[in-house]
């Protein structure tokens, strides 16, 4: 499980779009489908669509690592670690709006890896929903702090 490097984009304009077109194919017996993506800092998330002659429709979560680099000696400027929820990514800031195209699984490792993304979620919502003091507001405290 290795990086991909690479010297160009291939003529598209974001890592996303790159992304997005390497995860989007055809085949005989099979095609694979980017429904949704997005970019959360450095890593691309992804629902992806698999239609097969042999198998029900599947909607799964692919999470790539991405580096940028413009000043590398063998002139690669862009790079991608690929790997599918099932083998159990680290990353879990994938949006919402990703999470809930993907259909259900029985993967051990892709139920705790959706679910510390929903935690995320849920945390950030509220973090978010904490009021924030304003310069010059005044505090009041139930109890006197002590230092």
């Amino acid at each position: 499980m290795g990086w991909l490097f690479m010297r160009d984009l291939g003529g598209h304009a974001t890592s996303r779009s790159y992304l997005d077109n390497q995860f989007t194919y055809q085949r005989d017996t099979h095609r694979l489908t980017v429904l949704a993506s997005a970019m959360v800092g450095s890593t691309y998330y992804a629902a992806c669509e698999r239609l097969a002659d042999d198998v029900e429709r599947i909607v799964f979560g692919i999470v790539c690592l991405t580096k940028t680099s413009t000043g590398a000696r063998d002139g690669c400027t862009f790079g991608y670690k690929d790997m599918d929820e099932t083998v159990g990514p680290n990353e879990s800031e994938c949006p919402a709006a990703i999470l809930d195209e993907l259909t259900a699984t029985d993967s051990k490792y892709a139920l705790a890896w959706r679910a510390r993304c929903r935690a995320n979620l849920l945390a950030k919502k509220l973090d978010r929903a904490k009021p924030t003091p304003k310069p010059g507001q005044i505090i009041i405290f139930d109890e006197p702090m002590r230092f």
